[in-house]
């Protein structure tokens, strides 16, 4: 009984060995993780959609990317120009609501926090050099809106263009805003038209709202955005692999 005991224990540990070691004494490699696929396939999960902007529609190619007119260089609606070296880039399109307020985001993944934070620390470089750009397409889009009012800028009419940084409201990790104001200045009245373009960023991802209205800017509507955009971005960031 003893030695068929023995050749049955025998038999199990031999199966055992061939199913579970590969004889080289090293464990099985953990599968590899493709980060760009990953980032890439998040990165869509980091910009606004309808879901998000309740009482805004979609505006499709008539949208505020289309009014402003940008060399290839200076185009702040195109990520891969804003954020030439991320992994993964997306945008939302543009949006826009029965009170005529605009918005645009975008979103870059980078691979490590430092390659996020040096995006961001690049923007005012971006900014200075198409500084220029940006302050004629601001003024085309006003010309344009008021244009489509039926009211005509005549020859004492003026158009001011200012570029200048601000504060937003604090969210992610990093934040720097920029507004572009238009004040148009008629013969009995004068309108104003503000872009803001809030960049922020969250771990390893970074995102762009740009907002534009005719009239005051709205803080508090800026600043629920910015907390929407934020936790989206925050979102992605914590679901990207190591």
């Amino acid at each position: 009984m003893r030695p068929l005991f023995v050749a049955v224990f025998l038999a199990c540990a031999a199966v055992l060995v061939a199913c579970g070691d590969d004889g080289s004494g090293e464990p099985s490699p953990a599968t590899t993780i493709d980060f760009a696929a990953e980032a890439q396939r998040l990165v869509g999960d980091a910009v606004f959609s309808a879901e998000d902007l309740p009482g805004y529609e979609r505006t499709g190619d008539d949208g505020l990317q289309s009014q402003a007119s940008l060399s290839d260089e200076c185009d702040i609606f195109d990520p891969a120009v804003v954020f030439p070296d991320a992994v993964a880039t997306a945008d939302s399109g543009a949006y826009e609501s029965a009170l005529d307020d605009q918005i645009f985001t975008l979103a870059a993944v980078y691979r490590s926090e430092d390659e996020a934070a040096a995006a961001l620390a690049a923007t005012p470089d971006f900014i200075g050099r198409c500084e220029d750009e940006f302050a004629g397409a601001v003024e085309q889009i006003a010309r344009d809106f008021l244009a489509g009012f039926g009211i005509d800028l005549g020859p004492f009419s003026t158009i001011d263009v200012a570029i200048i940084g601000f504060d937003p409201t604090a969210v992610g990790d990093e934040i720097v805003g920029y507004r572009m104001h238009v004040n148009v200045n008629l013969l009995v009245t004068s309108r104003q038209y503000n872009l803001d373009a809030v960049v922020v960023r969250e771990g390893r991802v970074v995102g762009v709202l740009i907002y534009g209205r005719f009239g005051e800017p709205d803080d508090s509507v800026e600043a629920e955005l910015l907390r929407l955009m934020a936790g989206k971005l925050s979102a992605v960031n914590a679901s990207l692999p190591e």
